[in-house]
């Protein structure tokens, strides 16, 4: 059964693979009717998106958020393109797809031998943003493995096309070796891994468990903090934004620190809020006390 489910997965990526290697205007057009079907049959994910959004954005009328949530959908489906041609197309990317902006900030960070850790989130156009950096700076990335050896080995051969290496995000040992060996670290860390692991700090107004493992991996790895975020364009171009590293960081205040991490963050979100991964509970877990702001969603 086994390897008859390897054949089948073998042969469901051949299309993607195909997918890859058209220009990527006409990729993205083949799956952005996908963002209808997308919606319509994840109505669980559906339901997280409209509550974050509702969480985040109260101010906005209740048409306004669907409008949010309708072209987060599709930012989601040239998603699905913009991998399936980063993963799959040889060669660089030229300027048609995308530019880094500000990348001296983390050559400047990198004069000293320090290792750097490029803070990020997680942005629907992150797979090109990785690319665009990739083929500019030799950096490697934390990720989650696949359960499928099928599917892993296709995600980290595309991503090894840009990555200099992947570290699992669990491996915290090979991070503090890598960083601590002077080398540049992608780390997307706006997720909510539950109290044990995480201290409360605001995002968007709300307390937010914020992985507290940012700060002990910057403190043993000994490195620098350098601040990026890739927004997609009207054209469909991704600018990469890179920001001065944060001096003193960690500091002695640790809710401070994790605070001025999602501070970052909401300031990209509320420029392009349709562009932010919003299918994450990113407030499932709640101060003592506090209600459930997912109710009974899983």
């Amino acid at each position: 059964m086994n390897v008859l489910t390897d054949a089948l997965l073998r042969l469901s990526l051949l299309p993607v693979r195909g997918l890859g290697r058209l220009p990527l205007a006409w990729s993205r057009a083949l799956c952005r009717p996908l963002a209808v079907l997308m919606s319509l049959l994840m109505r669980r994910r559906r339901a997280v998106v409209d509550r974050n959004l509702a969480l985040c954005f109260p101010e906005c009328e209740p048409h306004q958020r669907r409008a949010i949530r309708r072209a987060h959908f599709r930012h989601l489906a040239d998603s699905l393109a913009e991998t399936a041609v980063v993963w799959c197309r040889p060669g660089r990317l030229d300027a048609r797809f995308g530019e880094l902006v500000g990348v001296e900030h983390l050559r400047a960070a990198q004069t000293d031998g320090q290792g750097v850790l490029m803070l990020t989130g997680h942005a629907t156009c992150m797979e090109l943003g990785a690319r665009l950096v990739g083929e500019t700076v030799t950096a490697s990335a934390i990720y989650r493995p696949l359960r499928h050896a099928v599917l892993e080995r296709f995600q980290n051969e595309g991503r090894a096309r840009y990555a200099a290496g992947m570290i699992a995000r669990d491996d915290v040992r090979s991070m503090v070796r890598h960083l601590r060996a002077g080398g540049v670290l992608w780390y997307a860390p706006d997720q909510d891994f539950g109290p044990s692991r995480s201290a409360f700090a605001p995002f968007f107004g709300l307390p937010a468990a914020t992985p507290t493992g940012l700060l002990d991996l910057v403190r043993l790895g000994r490195a620098r903090v350098v601040p990026m975020y890739p927004v997609k364009q009207a054209d469909g171009r991704v600018v990469v934004h890179f920001e001065p590293a944060w001096e003193h960081y960690p500091s002695a205040d640790p809710e401070a620190d994790l605070g001025r991490f999602n501070a970052f963050l909401e300031r990209y979100v509320r420029a392009e809020p349709a562009q932010y991964w919003w299918l994450h509970r990113r407030f499932k877990t709640a101060p003592a006390g506090a209600p459930d702001r997912y109710g009974s969603n899983p």
